[in-house]
């Protein structure tokens, strides 16, 4: 085992670190950290920004997007993809590939865990230290913990699940193996946890930047928002609906403090009763790209990753220096058909302004925020643009100037954001509309209360939506989505439920978003029919058969565990059922 100042070294300067073993990365903490460190409130925030630090360290956001992205009906290969990419985009997953190793979350997790266990000694020994400020600090680690769980159980469904540091030595090697615990238990418990300091979180910290780059209770509001949709207790799709209307009712405040400060230079707007950026406050369209995506720290930012030239988000634009190519738009000229290892599956470039497709109309700002045509094939640009500014003509879009790809890697990247709580909340409705609508006869007050879930969703999903196509600038001449789908409240359920499936697709796009989507739906329905029909459109005749026996295996839906983690656990580990035949073929190759 490493001594431990290399690793309270890279706990409080942030810095990655590697385990003895590819397994759980948690490190002893021995006496002399105890008696030389954790005296006052600043030895407990240096190891808490630590902890954001490791999540937001590259190796992890790259998972986070592979993980819940490149599986989907959104990407495909593009320029120079690496091979473990390559696999992946090919749903021809390996028990050798470097995406499946989970470490670097884990280094994050000990070190939340490690301010959990430090903090209250800290708070007996440092009277300056309050119990509110204990207690936040506390709410952050915890927040921190779920997070990275979070993405781990979406991703391999069961993994070693583990609250408290190592703080010593004893116990041997074997203390560091843990065996996995199933999804549905770490759920429970990262929703208990959350329930339980949601209250304690802060609102507000002292600076703009703050508010989006730590943990606040809105940000914990929409973790647990997000995780009620998948665990669909009974009781659930309420608790998902009073999460997010929080979130709506602190924007609302937000929102009235910065008119009173900005007055009309406001760009935020009410769309159906909630407060989103506008897209076109003036003669021009591009501006909530340009907030959200470009500056960062926007109005609707309810959590993301911060990055400047000292730490730079090499996934978005690569590493020069160790040669590792970016993922989306790689060319600083606009006008080079270069794309990224990654690009946007042709048929969402290629089917836009085309109804019943993804894009379907010619103002969706979305589509030009997403994507740019190279020749013939679409780079993802999402994130890779400073800024957009187009101008309306007849109905459709144009660049008024060639957007710009940045020239350097500090773009912030957005965990969170206020419309996935509206979406959230949209299907949240749409969940309760079903479950008062099962087969047979329904009484009159029934099917008015359905109706009532039904309208409250699409207006919802229609906030979203109007934002997004320029409906409130007369310019845009676009049709709002309750003309363009026809909706009443006496359309089927499932055809609500797609409606809101295409615009989660539309306004996430790229984000690390629609694999978990799919798998969330798959869980639900029981089966892998519905993402099968999603996923297969990307394959060629040729992959789609064996693609289409894979996905019929639930377990193969999530990813397999390198065979490293699992050697070096003596037996600890588990091999997710899907990839059993893999692992032993590799085993006999050796």
């Amino acid at each position: 085992m490493k001594h431990i100042k290399s690793l309270l070294l890279a706990a409080v300067l942030g810095v990655s670190f590697t385990s003895c073993n590819d397994f759980l990365n948690l490190e002893p903490l021995n006496d002399i950290v105890l008696e030389n460190f954790w005296t006052d409130k600043s030895d407990v925030e240096s190891v808490l920004m630590g902890a954001y630090s490791a999540l937001e360290d590259n190796n992890c956001l790259t998972r986070m997007v592979i993980w819940g992205e490149m599986r989907s009906d959104n990407m495909v290969e593009g320029s120079s993809t690496n091979e473990d990419a390559r696999q992946i985009l090919r749903e021809n997953l390996l028990i050798t590939n470097d995406f499946c190793k989970y470490n670097a979350f884990y280094s994050a997790i000990n070190r939340a865990n490690t301010v959990l266990y430090f903090a209250p000694q800290v708070a007996e020994k440092d009277p300056n230290y309050l119990i509110d400020e204990l207690m936040a600090h506390e709410a952050e680690a915890v927040a921190i913990r779920c997070l990275c769980y979070w993405y781990l159980i979406r991703a391999y469904r069961d993994v070693p699940y583990v609250t408290v540091p190592s703080i010593d030595d004893e116990g041997g090697h074997e203390k560091f193996y843990v065996p996995q615990s199933s999804f549905e238990t770490i759920l429970d418990s990262l929703i208990s946890d959350l329930e339980r300091v949601k209250v304690r979180a802060n609102n507000k910290y002292a600076t703009e930047d703050a508010n989006v780059c730590r943990i606040t209770k809105s940000t914990i509001n929409a973790m647990l928002a997000d995780m009620y949709l998948w665990r669909g207790n009974d009781d659930d799709w309420d608790k998902c609906i009073a999460a997010c209307e929080e979130i709506t009712d602190q924007k609302k405040k937000d929102w009235e403090k910065l008119r009173n400060k900005q007055g009309k230079s406001c760009t935020i707007a009410d769309f159906n009763g909630y407060p989103l950026i506008q897209d076109a406050p003036d003669d021009y369209a591009g501006n909530s790209y340009t907030e959200i995506f470009g500056d960062g720290y926007s109005f609707e930012s309810l959590f993301e990753f911060p990055y400047n030239n000292d730490v730079k988000n090499t996934f978005v634009f690569g590493n020069s220096q160790q040669r590792v190519e970016p993922y989306y738009q790689s060319s600083q000229s606009a006008s080079n058909n270069s794309v990224g290892q990654v690009k946007a599956f042709d048929n969402i470039g290629s089917s836009y302004g085309k109804k019943d497709n993804v894009f379907e109309q010619l103002t969706d700002v979305r589509y030009y925020a997403s994507l740019y045509k190279r020749g013939t094939a679409y780079a993802i640009t999402k994130y890779a643009f400073s800024s957009l500014r187009m101008q309306f003509s007849d109905g459709s879009l144009l660049y008024y100037t060639t957007p710009s790809v940045r020239s350097s890697g500090y773009c912030n990247w957005i965990v969170y954001r206020y419309t996935e709580a509206l979406l959230f909340e949209a299907e949240a409705y749409i969940m309760k509309a079903k479950a008062l609508n099962p087969a047979g006869e329904d009484s009159l007050a029934t099917s008015n209360l359905v109706k009532e879930y039904k309208d409250k969703a699409f207006n919802l999903i229609d906030a979203v939506n109007q934002r997004a196509v320029v409906a409130d600038n007369p310019k845009s001449k676009a049709v709002d989505l309750r003309t363009f789908t026809g909706y009443t409240n006496s359309i089927a359920i499932s055809d609500l439920e797609d409606i809101l499936i295409k615009e989660r697709r539309r306004e996430f796009m790229f984000e690390g978003k629609r694999w978990f989507d799919l798998v969330r739906l798959a869980r639900r329905d029981g089966n892998q029919d519905r993402l099968l029909r999603y996923v297969e459109k990307k394959y060629d005749a040729a992959t789609l058969s064996a693609v289409k026996i894979k996905l019929k295996n639930p377990y193969a839906m999530y990813f397999p565990l390198h065979k490293d983690e699992v050697r070096n656990s003596q037996g600890v580990l588990k091999q997710n059922p899907a990839y059993k035949d893999e692992e032993k073929n590799e085993q006999a190759s050796h």
